[in-house]
């Protein structure tokens, strides 16, 4: 367009920059001129879907199996289940505890009060370790400072109890069968409290040698525990 001074104007366009030099003035290193190039074997290899390769982690074959990660030995509570069902119990069988057999039976015994309505999960529960604590808490004022009592910990105390809690899942089982509160049913309660009771005090002394000669001692407050579990079954 032409305007009378016959004088066209400019219109300023300013310059734009170029993609691969956006700032004038700055050199921008292009990926065709740079030089710099990645090595794959500085990063390590994962393993994908379809790949030979199992990384730095390994593969799935060469983790350990669930019950190993979790401390429970199935072979080991079977062979304690036994010693305890037949009386032989050897200080070979106590040398590594677990809490794995003490749950399950604790698990068992509160599945025999469900079936016949009772929910006795947190009880169970709740009385073994209260007892446990209260059990402990008298052997290490039996045995002192003794250094042969070094062995009878908290933990190993919790074991022995739960371990010798079989005789009243048995009862509880066998009290399915029976009338409640029947004398069959009390016998066996009787019964079992005392097998019970036995068995962990041989448990404990031939865990603790202090504890040697001290049987009936142990027996008085472990019967007292295993009677309110009978209790809990009968009623």
């Amino acid at each position: 367009m032409q305007y009378g001074t016959g004088v066209t104007p400019q219109v300023f366009v300013p310059p734009q920059p170029s993609v691969l030099n956006p700032q004038p003035g700055v050199d921008w290193v292009t990926p065709a001129s740079s030089s710099y190039a990645p090595d794959s074997s500085a990063y390590p290899s994962y393993g994908g879907v379809g790949t030979s390769g199992h990384g730095v982690y390994g593969s799935f074959e060469d983790e350990a199996p669930l019950l190993e990660e979790l401390g429970i030995d199935i072979p080991a509570i079977i062979n304690r289940t036994a010693a305890i069902l037949t009386m032989r119990l050897s200080k070979e069988s106590l040398e590594s505890l677990d809490l794995g057999g003490p749950l399950i039976f604790m698990a068992l015994l509160g599945f025999a009060h469900l079936l016949v309505g009772k929910l006795h999960f947190g009880y169970i529960l709740g009385w073994t370790v209260v007892g446990s604590g209260l059990i402990w808490f008298v052997l290490n004022s039996m045995t002192g400072s003794d250094p042969e009592a070094a062995d009878l910990g908290l933990y190993a105390c919790c074991c022995l109890l739960g371990y010798a809690l079989l005789p009243l899942v048995g009862h509880a089982l066998l009290s399915l069968l029976l009338p409640r509160r029947s004398l069959a049913a009390i016998g066996l309660g009787v019964a079992a409290v005392f097998w019970s009771a036995g068995t962990a005090a041989k448990l404990f002394t031939k865990r603790s040698p202090a504890l040697r000669g001290q049987t009936s001692v142990i027996m008085y407050p472990a019967t007292l525990m295993y009677t309110a579990f009978a209790l809990l079954t009968l009623y």
